[in-house]
């Protein structure tokens, strides 16, 4: 408990120092706000998605994620999805907190999540067809038990053509002011992010990865709303003690003098597999990050064009009893 100590004790020292709020005003917000990181944040999250899974608005889409700041609504309306979107919940973990209030104790509630739902989605998709065309991991690798079974389950569920993008926060790339504490355990719990990597390409997936980093304005007393409700997820293994503790190791360290609003940058890991189709033996497109469809195989028939002639272009045509009139266009067809 010494450690944790504000500046106004012990005293006599306590005169010299400066004054401490000991009451912080922190507001309640509603509760698509408090779990949301700002527009600015999500205005560049809806740009990644777009460049890594190029989610097109017929696709059907799969999102794996926490209810808590799930981007499932905001996704939807800014893709003008048509085909409506399945929410997976990636797990659930009962949290007790251990004898001397200091620490969390996670514990899985087996039989809950995404493996099980995608276990039996894989079993049945050779009679069903697949079922999606893309899927989003949302930061969400800690709740799966065996990641490596998981990807496969989940790829089985996907067009030929599909796409999996997983979106992680690797602990040991952390960029977001935590408490020194906080910090300690999200780096503890922290699943390394070449782990992921390499599941996915040992099932022979085509696997690109990119660091990406997206800028956050928000107000400080919302920040510190946020890590009292243990927000970002990391954040869920800190006990009360913990959070207490870390609020105002921020209001005394690195945010004491800030001012109302501040900016930090968020580091994702956005990892995007897709199958291998090198070895089909047809020639294919590949755009960004991406394999695309193949090419149709040439048919040889004769095609028929459609062209429109204006009349600058007029002269390089042949047509007997063909002439412009005024400054119009009209169409010519030929071979």
């Amino acid at each position: 408990m010494a450690n944790y100590l504000g500046p106004e004790s012990p005293r006599p020292f306590a005169v010299i120092s400066e004054t401490y709020r000991n009451r912080l005003k922190i507001p309640q917000y509603r509760e698509d706000e408090q779990h949301s990181f700002g527009e600015t944040w999500e205005e560049n999250m809806f740009q990644l998605i777009h460049k890594h899974l190029e989610l097109g608005t017929a696709d059907r889409f799969c999102y794996i994620g926490e209810d808590k700041g799930s981007l499932v609504e905001k996704i939807e309306h800014k893709f003008c999805l048509l085909e409506p979107t399945c929410s997976v919940i990636p797990g659930c973990n009962a949290h007790v907190e251990t004898i001397c209030k200091t620490k969390r104790v996670s514990i899985p509630i087996a039989g809950v999540g995404a493996e099980e739902y995608f276990e039996k989605m894989a079993r049945d998709a050779p009679y069903k067809g697949p079922s999606f065309d893309r899927v989003l991991l949302m930061d969400c690798i800690q709740y799966f038990e065996n990641p490596r079974e998981f990807y496969g389950n989940v790829m089985r569920t996907v067009s030929d053509f599909g796409k999996i993008l997983v979106i992680h926060r690797p602990g040991s790339m952390n960029s977001l002011p935590y408490p020194r504490d906080a910090l300690i355990r999200v780096q503890e719990k922290d699943h390394p992010y070449m782990q992921i990597i390499r599941d996915l390409q040992n099932h022979n997936f085509d696997v690109q990865w990119e660091i990406e980093t997206l800028p956050i304005i928000m107000p400080k007393v919302k920040w510190l709303a946020m890590i009292r409700d243990r927000y970002p997820s990391q954040l869920e293994a800190i006990s009360n003690f913990e959070v207490s503790a870390g609020m105002r190791e921020l209001c005394e360290g690195s945010l004491k003098y800030e001012g109302e609003m501040i900016e930090f940058i968020d580091r994702l890991l956005f990892i995007t597999a897709s199958r291998n189709l090198s070895q089909s033996g047809m020639p294919i497109v590949k755009r960004w990050g991406n394999v695309g469809k193949p090419q149709p195989t040439p048919t040889g028939q004769a095609l028929n064009l459609r062209l429109e002639v204006t009349p600058d272009i007029a002269r390089y045509v042949q047509k007997k009893d063909w002439k412009p009139k005024d400054e119009k266009r009209y169409p010519y067809s030929g071979n």
